[in-house]
């Protein structure tokens, strides 16, 4: 239900337009899902492509997206309905339910759904309102069961009913992390001991010069000893295919000849408009580029077109300028940039912020549930002008007068322009006025206080022609057919890669899953990414189809296939180098340290033969730094594991091998091991975000999205 929130601020007028229909707004079509073949099943259950969208479209709407999603944004949607379908199977399993009287305890008891608290909180006594969300619901449940208000409103009861009884398992979840008390007890008093120790480090960065050979049984050795945590490495926790796909890309620049072309254009562009009135130049702007009738602020432009609006006063040109984007936060696809002029058509002091409440009155033209005539509509308008004039304070009147009384009729604040039909009216009224506004098609009436301006500052209203800087189709098609000729030359996508180093053309590697968008940094190239996870598709190919990205042609080969827990030594290989090197050099370093330290016990005796410096490190504890090494939490363990003095190691560390001198020990009071219990178990909490994880690599799923997006 928050979601109301974000459609006041980006939507208004959507909102007064639903009017008594509200509640779709807040939860939307969560139930739709006609009879269609079946785009995915999570463990036999099927998801069909019809109620996968119908979940995109309302979470574009949530995030006022304008169906400028892209296939991240649809995999989140996607993940969404897993965690559902997930979350049901394992409360259904446990028994875990919420009663009907769990239910109204969330309207009207102790324990008030969020949702429901933000949104029938008295703004004036920040107190909930237990009586307007008990008469709402009652006027909703007095409507006949076939309206959409009332529909909607039972699928938000489900929905706080699912919201309650997630939380509950959760709860549960949490409540099962325990840490044994003898184990907390047993932390606390190594805790509480402390050593004062000198270290003789021998660190792996200082000697990178040593040769370390690997050999193919080093290799296989350690593949087999750590294939979970390389697969885990490699798929994370959510354990998908990826492919890796190498691509040469050939991209299309204007030319001398493109961009001559162009600015011949614009200043044709100029010369025409130099002649032009107002509505000649919005008419001209519509058609290159489209006009915006809203006053807005000069930083609301890219630089450098935000200081020149910034500086001009009203009916100034804006003579023809190159900008990379007109505005901060246009949608532009990649361009060589764009000429921009126009005119700065008026100039106002305006607020950046309004605020208004409202009184809603609708006629039997505003919706078919409403049996009020405009003639009845006026007489109740009427009727409240004069309540108010009366002394009636605004917010009885809303209570009295308005279909809608939630927040007491609080619109929030709202951003100049955002307040449609009213804005203007907003915006040229003072603080503290009430007016009234009626609706098209006497649909009935608004009655208006503004409660709230921001301070004025100066906006610009403008009219801007863009004439965007691109390649000709001429010079596209020459970069094309280059792009054709490279492609032709290559069955493998290893010879191609060859091929492009020798020639010099720009290659680029990407790990992709099915859900990817696009090939990293071209926008446009899904059929490059659906090409690379067609199941015909195998490792080493390269596509037959040149791609299209703004201005670049992309041939795509497909270099490796990573399978979950089929990973193979070859994939691994990269992952494992390091972590071997490392191993084998600490081996060494550690055989080196433990001659030097055969037959004495003089920590510096040691670190000279070790050609190292001994330093000094005070109050040492369990899982505190090893002075200037860092977090060693080997060599710390065995420190305050070491009841009583002398050498410790040699200890093969994370950044180096050490020999430790512990000098002194003392012991102070033991912590508190209540608290370090609780500790540990708050800690543990942290595995609750790899639950969904855990559970969706536990059932089957058949994923055939790729087929549809």
């Amino acid at each position: 239900m928050g979601i109301i929130g974000n459609i006041r601020k980006h939507s208004w007028i959507a909102v007064t337009i639903v009017g008594i229909a509200i509640i779709a707004f807040i939860i939307g079509d969560l139930q739709k899902n006609r009879n269609q073949e079946a785009f995915a099943k999570l463990d036999g259950d099927e998801v069909t492509y019809d109620y996968f969208n119908s979940r995109v479209l309302q979470r574009e709407q949530d995030y006022n997206m304008r169906g400028n999603s892209n296939y991240a944004f649809k995999e989140s949607v996607w993940q969404e309905i897993v965690q559902e379908r997930l979350l049901d199977k394992e409360m259904n399993a446990l028994g875990v339910v919420v009663t009907d009287a769990e239910v109204s305890d969330m309207y009207v008891g102790r324990f008030i759904h969020p949702s429901l608290q933000q949104q029938f909180t008295n703004q004036q006594t920040g107190q909930y309102d237990r009586q307007g969300i008990s008469n709402y619901v009652r006027q909703i449940e007095s409507m006949p069961d076939t309206m959409e208000a009332k529909i909607q409103w039972l699928k938000f009861q489900e929905q706080v009913r699912e919201d309650r009884q997630r939380t509950k398992y959760i709860a549960m979840l949490q409540n099962g992390m325990y840490m044994p008390k003898a184990i907390a007890a047993k932390i606390a008093e190594m805790s509480a001991k402390q050593s004062d120790v000198r270290v003789a480090a021998m660190l792996y960065s200082q000697n990178s010069d040593i040769q370390i050979e690997l050999t193919d049984a080093d290799y296989q050795k350690y593949f087999d000893t750590h294939k979970k945590e390389l697969n885990r490495d490699v798929f994370r926790m959510d354990n998908r295919e990826q492919r890796e796909a190498a691509y040469a890309v050939f991209t299309a620049q204007p030319s001398q000849k493109d961009i001559a072309e162009i600015e011949s254009e614009v200043n044709s562009w100029w010369s025409e408009m130099q002649t032009m009135d107002e509505k000649g130049i919005i008419d001209f702007v519509n058609m290159h580029g489209g006009y915006d009738s809203m006053f807005v602020s000069s930083d609301v432009f890219a630089t450098p077109l935000d200081s020149i609006i910034k500086a001009s006063h009203s009916g100034a040109d804006i003579a023809p300028i190159v900008v990379q984007a007109m505005t901060r936060d246009g949608y532009n696809r990649h361009t060589y940039g764009e000429y921009v002029m126009g005119k700065v058509l008026k100039t106002e002091m305006r607020p950046d912020s309004l605020r208004i409440s409202l009184i809603l009155i609708p006629s039997q033209n505003y919706h078919q549930s409403i049996t009020r005539t405009p003639e009845q509509a006026a007489h109740l308008r009427d009727s409240a002008m004069a309540s108010i004039k009366a002394g009636m304070p605004f917010e009885a009147a809303v209570a009295a007068f308005s279909i809608d009384s939630t927040n007491g009729g609080d619109q929030d604040w709202q951003l100049d322009g955002a307040y449609g039909i009213l804005n203007e009216d907003v915006v040229h009224h003072n603080v503290g006025d009430v007016f009234d506004k009626e609706l098209p098609n006497k649909a009935g009436y608004f009655i208006v206080k503004v409660t709230g301006k921001t301070a004025n500052k100066m906006k610009y209203r403008v009219a801007l022609a863009q004439k965007v800087i691109t390649p000709s189709t001429d010079t596209e098609k020459d970069v094309r057919d280059r792009a054709n000729q490279f492609a032709s030359q290559f069955s493998t996508c290893q010879a191609m890669i060859e091929g492009a180093q020798a020639q010099n053309i720009q290659m680029r590697n990407a790990l992709l899953t099915s859900m990817s968008d696009s090939l990293a940094g071209f926008s446009n190239t899904r059929d490059a990414v659906r090409w690379l996870f067609n199941e015909k598709t195998v490792a080493g190919s390269v596509s037959g189809e040149i791609y299209n990205s703004d201005y670049s042609y992309i041939v795509c080969g497909l270099r490796e296939v990573y399978v979950p827990n089929k990973l193979t030594l070859d994939q691994a290989r990269p992952l494992i180098e390091n972590r071997l090197r490392i191993e084998k050099l600490g081996e060494q370093l550690a055989a080196k340290a433990e001659d030097a330290a055969n037959g004495t016990s003089d920590i510096n005796a040691i670190a000279a033969k070790l050609n190292v410096s001994v330093d000094t490190v005070a109050g040492v504890t369990f899982g505190s730094y090893l002075g200037r090494n860092g977090m060693e939490p080997k060599a710390t363990s065995a420190i305050a594991a070491k009841k009583d003095t002398g050498i410790i190691g040699p200890v093969q560390g994370a950044n180096g091998v050490y020999v430790i001198s512990v000098d002194s020990n003392t012991q102070a009071e033991a912590n508190d091991a209540e608290n370090i219990r609780q500790r540990y178990e708050n800690a543990g909490m942290n595995a609750l975000n790899y639950l969904i994880p855990v559970l969706q690599n536990r059932i089957k799923i058949v994923d055939n999205r790729l087929m549809y997006l």
